[in-house]
C-alpha cells in the first residue's frame, strides 16, 4: 500500500513543469514564500559551519521582503 501511495506521489512530481530560472521576474519569491521561509528557519537547527551561509541567506531575503512591501 504504502508503494502504491509513493508511486502516485512520485508520477505526479515528475509530471509538473519545473520553473525557469532564466526570468527572474518568476522566479522571485512572493511575500507569503518569503515568510515561510523565514519562519520555517526560525524552526530549524543549524551546525557552525552554516551560520555564516545562514546568515547571509536570511539577510538576503530579508531585503527582498522589506522591498516587496514598499
Amino acid at each position: 500500500m504504502i508503494k502504491q501511495v509513493m508511486a502516485i506521489i512520485n508520477k505526479g512530481r515528475s509530471q509538473k513543469e519545473t520553473p525557469k530560472a532564466g526570468n527572474t521576474e518568476e522566479s522571485k519569491l512572493t511575500q507569503s514564500e518569503i515568510e515561510f521561509v523565514l519562519a520555517t528557519l526560525r524552526e530549524c537547527n543549524f551546525k557552525g559551519s552554516q551560520v555564516v551561509a545562514l546568515y547571509t541567506t536570511v539577510l538576503k531575503l530579508q531585503q527582498q521582503y522589506k522591498e516587496n512591501e514598499k
